[in-house]
């Protein structure tokens, strides 16, 4: 059977992802989440237990990273700092975890040689002005905020890993998710 790891799997958006998962595959889910103000580990209740095993941990302890990313297939990375608001008070965690902890996981995805999903944002194309065309994957980056910035970085990172290493890697820009 498939597996998959999915940090930040107890987040608003992961929690949703795992659930999809877990009822339209038969993939087994490794959930990864650090059980930050972002977390509610009561969105993964009954999931079955013998398809979805929930590990709380960072994705910037690298020695638990490459454990799980070596029982896994692929890697959906929904793991981030992503409260806009606190980067602006508190820049330190974002670049911790949206930076160090992608790297960390494209680490062990690099050593493992599993795919890589990273969740990114709009934020990193900047804002839009009533009359702007709409962003598209052509659009440069343009960062405003520290979290923006943060994003940024890591997409950067994970097309350097692809570029760099061969990293087989999709990255999405997703916009105002609802789960």
């Amino acid at each position: 059977m498939e597996s998959l790891v999915v940090t930040g799997g107890a987040g608003f958006i992961g929690s949703n992802f795992v659930h999809w998962v877990i009822q339209h595959t038969d993939v087994r889910v490794i959930v990864l989440d650090a059980m930050t103000y972002a977390a509610n580990p009561r969105s993964l209740t009954g999931l079955p237990g013998d398809r979805c095993t929930v590990v709380p941990g960072s994705i910037t302890d690298a020695s638990l990273v490459d454990d799980l990313v070596g029982k896994a297939d692929a890697v959906v990375n929904f793991a981030a700092e992503s409260h806009n608001d606190n980067s602006l008070r508190n820049p330190e965690p974002f670049l911790t975890t949206n930076i160090m902890g992608t790297y960390t996981v494209l680490e062990a995805v690099r050593r493992h040689h599993v795919r890589f999903h990273q969740v990114s944002t709009d934020e990193v194309f900047g804002t839009l002005g009533p009359d702007d065309p709409p962003f598209t994957e052509a659009t440069a980056y343009a960062p405003n905020s520290p979290y923006s910035a943060s994003k940024a970085a890591s997409d950067h990172l994970v097309r350097a890993w692809n570029r760099t290493y061969g990293l087989p890697v999709l990255l999405t820009n997703c916009s105002n998710n609802y789960g």
